[in-house]
């Protein structure tokens, strides 16, 4: 019902096309009750004996009303598509916004399929709901109304008997929502997982076929589409059924009130023209619920997607802005990192990721976080990003905890280079300028040159402007995190995480990276987070996290001295590489 509430709602998008729809839908109603009542009266003149010539004035009606009807219904779909397209519009935009809002905290635990499907495929669903559906509810009240209204000047007895056939439709409406509800929740539910397992194979495809595992994946697969299939074909039965019924109560209804005005009419109570009257319009009393009941079954998808797009409008973000939104000085110059007792919990964990760290990461220095998978060393980036704010404790940047500042501002303040380089589907311009929009083609070139990826760009096929493909696949590895880190250069932040950002290149290129991030951390805060100590070198200090503590922290020599976690961590390396 809520669900229901706020699809409702949503027309306020497009108050002008529904009030143009139903308004149309309406004088179609007035142009078929003309067409019929002018019919009518031709019948009558002609059963009166009148000349050919008196039939021509209501014969004439009947066609401008039925020309007239064309075009009112031509308009209101029209209108409503138009109304359609202005919901799914704005609707799209607000999921899309919604998403962007939550980040990576508030989107961790859907997986990407479900929320691809909710966004692209949910959203286009509700189309006829919005559209047609919903207008039509006012028509099928009012509309059938007028028609037994008229009905009821005719022939009383018959208006009365078309008017319980009609009120019958949205009485039985109820039983027939829960079954066509059920069906239709289900066929979506089995959509859902066929379009996450397909996004899974899509996405994975090297790797299955690596594992020689894509038969296996495939007939996985084949069985979410049967379960799809099976899910359908329910789903078509109970709209068969509902069908029926519908069907059964229309020309029982129908057929009833012309026998009885036949009867009447043997009676001498009505003239064969009410009769005809009568049956013409029975039928148009119940096209608009008719109608309603066609578009309440092309819109339920609309209906069952709808709870994972309200899902997604209705999570809660991981972080907000703050009431008052302060500012971290602004002179260009390195910024000093606090964690302070810092604690946090994943949601939906019993774990705590990271337990009372107590961190400086001191202005334009380099700090090393090292440790086993798990210790906690992502999280403290992510906090560090704002992707979450700490359960307890505090993330500040000169003082100023990040939860005073604007996200914008907060998430300004760094600038990341994982492990996984990210590229879009773009060029390579076009890559690097979401670091900054603004940046002119000699600021790429030389974000590119200190990231040692410049003269590799320049031998493609188009340079800067060639399209890397989804996720940069026409690069290497190599290429792509070099590109990632150039990216990162431009962006210029104060605070820099490197979070094994030369794990994907070869020996010669690490070397020259070395070089280039060495540049680049010159008088600038950074962040290493390191899984191979390797990585490690160069940096002013350590801190060494094991289960989400930091159990030590200091220089790496002085650390090494003492024989703790950090000089066994060294020795486990060394004795591996051997």
């Amino acid at each position: 019902m809520l669900v229901r509430r706020r699809l409702l709602g949503l027309l306020a998008e497009a108050p002008g096309p529904v009030a143009v729809t139903v308004a149309c839908a309406l004088a179609a109603t007035g142009a078929a009750i003309a067409m019929a009542v002018a019919l009518a009266e031709a019948l009558r003149r002609a059963a009166d004996g009148q000349a050919v010539g008196h039939l021509a004035a209501p014969l004439a009606v009947a066609v401008l009303a039925v020309a007239a009807r064309s075009m009112l219904l031509w308009v209101r779909d029209l209108a409503a598509t138009r109304t359609a397209a202005a919901v799914k519009l704005r609707l799209r935009d607000r999921v899309t916004r919604r998403l962007l809002e939550l980040g990576p905290g508030g989107t961790a635990g859907r997986p990407v399929g479900t929320i691809h499907t909710a966004v692209a495929d949910g959203v286009e669903a509700l189309d006829a709901y919005v559209g047609f559906y919903l207008p039509q509810v006012v028509v099928s009240v009012t509309g059938p109304a007028l028609v037994v209204a008229v009905l009821a000047v005719v022939d009383p007895v018959s208006a009365v008997i078309v008017g319980v056939a009609v009120a019958l439709l949205p009485l039985a409406r109820p039983v027939f929502r829960r079954l066509l509800g059920r069906r239709g929740k289900a066929h979506w539910a089995a959509y859902e997982a066929f379009a996450v397992k397909m996004l899974d194979a899509l996405y994975g495809m090297t790797t299955l076929k690596t594992l020689g595992a894509s038969g296996r994946h495939g007939e996985r697969l084949r069985a979410e589409a049967a379960r799809v299939y099976r899910a359908t074909m329910r789903d078509l039965a109970a709209s068969a059924t509902v069908y029926v019924a519908t069907a059964l109560i229309t020309t029982a209804g129908t057929a009833l009130a012309v026998a009885v005005a036949g009867l009447r009419h043997a009676d001498g109570a009505v003239d064969a023209a009410a009769v005809l009257l009568v049956l013409l319009l029975a039928a148009e009393a119940f096209r608009p619920q008719l109608e309603l009941q066609n578009y309440w079954h092309e819109g339920f998808s609309g209906m069952a997607a709808a709870d994972g797009i309200f899902a997604l409008l209705d999570a809660p973000a991981p972080v907000g802005e703050p009431a008052e939104a302060r500012a971290v000085r602004g002179d260009g110059g390195p910024v000093q990192v606090r964690f302070r007792q810092v604690s946090f919990t994943y949601p939906g964990s019993d774990q705590p990721a990271v337990v009372e760290v107590d961190l400086t990461l001191p202005a334009g220095r380099t700090t090393a976080l090292v440790g086993r998978s798990g210790a906690g060393k992502s999280t403290l980036a992510a906090l560090l990003q704002r992707f979450h704010d700490p359960s307890s404790g505090a993330v500040e940047v000169d003082g100023v905890d990040l939860r005073h500042l604007s996200l914008r501002q907060a998430r300004a303040l760094t600038a990341v280079v994982s492990q996984e380089a990210y590229l879009f589907h773009g060029s390579v311009a076009d890559n690097l300028r979401m670091a900054r929009p603004g940046a002119s083609d000699a600021d790429l070139t030389a974000a590119c040159r200190r990231a040692r990826i410049h003269d590799e760009i320049a031998a493609l096929p188009q340079g800067y402007a060639t399209v890397v493909g989804e996720r940069g696949t026409r690069l290497s590895g190599g290429q792509r995190q070099r590109l990632a880190i150039a990216r990162a250069l431009l962006a210029d932040a104060p605070v820099l995480v490197l979070d094994e950002a030369t794990s994907s290149v070869d020996g010669a290129t690490e070397e020259r990276l070395r070089t280039a991030l060495a540049e680049a951390t010159a008088g600038r805060t950074t962040l290493v987070i390191a899984h191979r100590l390797s990585t490690v070198a160069g940096a002013d200090q350590v801190a060494v996290l094991d289960g989400g503590r930091v159990v030590e922290y200091g220089a790496p020599d002085d650390l090494l001295a003492t024989g703790g976690a950090w000089s066994r961590l060294v020795g486990a390396h060394a004795g591996a590489a051997r």
